[in-house]
């Protein structure tokens, strides 16, 4: 039996209360707030090792399901993009950057998304001029290049949630789907149009622990029945607080996220359900982007497999969806950093 649909409130006007200075942890119908750590994190040194910082965009066609993230840490930096072909069933192209953080820059308002990263074989932006406006990537890593605009003015509103974490830290995150997107990507020698594509997209800040770890999954495309579909679910983290499910233009909260897969054999079939069984999805990779870091002092495994979702969603309001190999990606992270 389905439990209680959680409420989500209008999001805060600042990430900590004026007064007290309490974080507003919760679960919010629309944009994050500015994100200002600074009280949480006053000296230099906790906020070179603990800020980390990111934007990832995902554009969802017909033919091929297109990535591209910007992710700054404090003392590095790197940035990736791949591209998925759906009638091929793999990655047609996977390509990644690493490099210091002075040439790479994610905005602190979040209403902006706004990214700027200059790395060895990278050159990335994206942004919007003002709030509401569309969203404008630019990106090339190495041999893959993105133009796109992202329209959200008929897109469902985005899911926001501000968390606190273990050792006093916390994360503020935002994630928005169903964008309309036109566009082209371009890798190796072939050319793909994004015109009509879906476009989604992850910004998240935070002061993280030193170690982090979780699981997590998105998919847009379209419903058997033909409605615009979109779902967003985590484990760990911020837990049930980002996890959301979005129908042409609406927006449903849901629990947190279960994923039930053989890290050590990513790309064998995953379950993907909801701790009350509303999702109950069967995650087909056919690839992975994978990143695997031994520094000593930083290790890290960050595995985003890249493939199809099939099964069924059952809505707050009743309706079931049946969804049938519609694109997305699930994720695996556990870093020390």
């Amino acid at each position: 039996m389905l439990r209680v649909m959680r409420q989500l409130t209008s999001p805060p006007e600042a990430l900590l209360d004026a007064g007290t200075r309490a974080l507003h942890a919760g679960s919010f119908r629309g944009g994050l707030p500015p994100v200002d750590f600074s009280v949480l994190a006053p000296r230099a040194m906790d906020r070179l090792l603990r800020h980390k910082r990111w934007l990832y965009l995902s554009l969802i066609s017909e033919e091929v399901m297109v990535a591209v993230a910007l992710v700054r840490l404090g003392y590095a930096a790197n940035a990736f993009a791949f591209v998925h072909g759906r009638a091929e069933g793999r990655l047609l192209a996977d390509r990644s950057a690493l490099g210091l953080p002075v040439g790479v820059r994610v905005s602190d308002d979040p209403s902006l998304l706004a990214g700027e990263g200059r790395l060895p074989g990278a050159r990335i932006s994206v942004g919007r001029r003002g709030k509401g406006e569309e969203l404008v990537l630019e990106a090339q890593v190495h041999d893959v290049r993105i133009s796109a605009r992202l329209d959200a003015a008929s897109a469902p509103p985005p899911i926001a949630a501000i968390a606190s974490l273990p050792e006093d830290r916390a994360v503020a995150t935002e994630k928005g789907a169903l964008l309309r997107v036109r566009g082209e990507v371009r890798c190796k020698d072939r050319w793909f149009s994004l015109d009509g594509a879906l476009g989604g997209y992850d910004y998240s800040n935070g002061l993280l622990p030193r170690r982090t770890m979780w699981r997590w999954g998105f998919a847009q495309g379209w419903a058997r029945s033909g409605e615009r579909v979109a779902l967003n679910l985590v484990e760990g983290m911020s837990g049930a607080a980002e996890c959301a499910l979005w129908i042409d233009g609406e927006m449903f909260p849901l629990e947190e996220g279960r994923f039930v897969c053989n890290p050590e054999r990513p790309l064998d079939p995953w379950e993907v359900r909801t701790e009350d069984g509303a999702v109950d999805l069967r995650f087909s990779p056919g690839g992975a982007h994978e990143d695997r870091t031994d520094l000593r002092y930083v290790r890290s495994r960050f595995l985003q497999p890249t493939g199809v979702y099939s099964g069924t969603i059952r809505v707050p309001d009743g309706r079931v969806l049946e969804l049938r190999e519609v694109l997305g990606v699930t994720e695996l992270q556990d870093v020390l950093w």
